[in-house]
């Protein structure tokens, strides 16, 4: 069973979270329990260590296979506010001057899932009443406006490369959101021992029957109809307003209307890269049976027409959601994908193509959210499904993480392509050293070595002739 172990600066005294069958935090002093402590040694792969220290950097190399939670919480605590403030506004999240009629909000988050949420005054004291939600992590708020408050929340800490910590934001008269400010760990220490115990009890759940568990992918890209004058075509015209059934199209929020310009597939899941990209493909031809008008263009890619960008949703079921595996997507997926992409593509960012944008669905899994619309090709499509699908599987053994690194955070939000391809050779040697890489090296390779070649997909062209379709 995976173990969960707190760091607090000494690597000869780590605490070990355990749960009973009454489900008491059995670590450390607090509870009227023994300390079982143990050195760094005794932590397996597959285990996950929280760094709980302000003071110390936490070396992860000593944990090898072991997941390590908050990483940079010390780069964090000791980053100046004004550095903080220009990570949020990088990564599409707002700061600065107090929104219309502002109300303040302080978050707790564990793990990509709100613990409490409680309405603070200016000065950041908690106001009267009881916490909007509390205790009951993975429970998010029903309200549309508090639900944003908490995305807002978890992707401000995911910023700067925490996993567990406080947030404070705004929520304006209008429904936005801003990011005024984050602490790792948690400031109530009353909360601490109930935290750990609770994330010790999700991550053993999680590991257990691992291998047993079908992994399934699946999709949802989208495409573009483009005139030969090069204006879009509503996907509308042809599938009908609003999703529903295998293919179609996707809303989009003009002024106070609401357009139906982009096409939307969505595949049957599968189990390998090539079964879904026929599942694609399937749909393409499909799709070709309603749209009419031979003079269109089918575009894909990141932003195919200035302005309307596109994206490659991806799904996964069958592997527990953490962000260690969503750093890793961004880090061997998302990277590369900005290699070859189109250079129009940089203009997609960071409004769409943010990295660690993920959403959950009904049916367990979740949706990554990052990528551009890799329908531009077949080799783009498996490429993509293949880096998923191998993060998912090898995550505890891709102990090299770039997403991790400012530098590379910096270049793929810039579109600085010669930074990002420096973390290339080293990305790919982990991936081939991985145990599944052969069952997806001939998907991945050919991407790999376009990237190393600096080149890149073409948006102008129709994405049919690719897929060998008739058109």
């Amino acid at each position: 069973m995976a173990s969960t172990w707190v760091w607090r600066g000494s690597y000869d005294r780590l605490e070990k979270v355990e749960v009973n069958r009454e489900k008491k935090h059995l670590s450390g002093e607090r509870n009227g329990q023994p300390l079982h402590a143990g050195s760094w040694s005794e932590v397996k792969p597959g285990d996950a260590v929280v760094a709980w220290s302000e003071r110390r950097s936490i070396d992860a190399n000593r944990f090898k296979g072991a997941w390590v939670l908050n990483l940079k919480g010390y780069h964090a605590s000791s980053l100046p506010y004004a550095e903080k403030e220009r990570i949020w506004r990088r990564a599409g999240l707002s700061g600065g001057s107090p929104l219309e009629s502002e109300r303040l909000f302080r978050v707790c988050i564990l793990h990509l899932e709100p613990v409490e949420l409680q309405r603070i005054d200016a000065s950041g004291r908690a106001m009267q009443g009881k916490p909007l939600l509390q205790g009951n992590a993975g429970a998010w708020p029903d309200d549309p406006a508090l639900r944003r408050v908490v995305r807002t929340a978890v992707a401000a800490l995911y910023a700067l490369g925490l996993d567990i910590g406080e947030a404070e934001i705004g929520l304006g008269g209008d429904g936005r959101t801003a990011v005024r400010d984050v602490w790792p760990m948690l400031r109530d220490t009353r909360q601490e021992a109930a935290v750990l115990r609770r994330f010790a009890a999700w991550h053993a759940a999680a590991g257990a029957g691992a291998a047993d568990r079908q992994l399934l992918i699946g999709a949802d890209p989208e495409f573009v109809l483009v005139t030969p004058e090069g204006k879009i075509a509503s996907a509308s015209r042809f599938f009908g307003a609003g999703v529903g059934g295998a293919a179609g199209a996707d809303a989009l929020l003009v002024g106070r209307r609401l357009l139906y310009p982009v096409a939307e597939l969505r595949p049957e899941p599968a189990e390998d890269p090539a079964a879904l990209a026929a599942n694609v493909r399937r749909l393409l031809l499909r799709a070709a049976e309603r749209i009419s008008d031979p003079a269109l263009r089918w575009a894909a890619g990141a932003m195919p027409v200035p302005g309307l960008a596109l994206g490659g949703h991806i799904h996964l079921s069958g592997a527990p959601l953490t962000s260690r595996l969503l750093r890793l997507l961004d880090s061997y997926a998302a990277f590369p994908l900005a290699l070859v992409e189109d250079p129009a593509g940089r203009a997609r960012r960071p409004r769409y193509g943010m990295l660690g944008d993920f959403r959950l669905q009904p049916h367990g899994g979740f949706e990554y959210r990052t990528l551009p619309s890799w329908l531009v090709s077949p080799a783009a499509a498996k490429a993509a499904f293949a880096l998923v699908l191998l993060c998912a599987r090898e995550a505890h053994n891709l102990s090299y993480i770039p997403a991790l690194d400012e530098r590379y955070v910096e270049a793929y939000y810039s579109g600085d392509r010669t930074e990002l391809a420096s973390c290339l050779d080293q990305a790919a040697g982990q991936l081939g050293a991985t145990a599944c890489y052969a069952a997806y090296a001939s998907y991945i390779e050919p991407l790999l070595d376009a990237a190393r070649r600096g080149m890149t997909w073409d948006e102008s062209a129709d994405l049919r002739v690719k897929w060998r379709m008739p058109h």
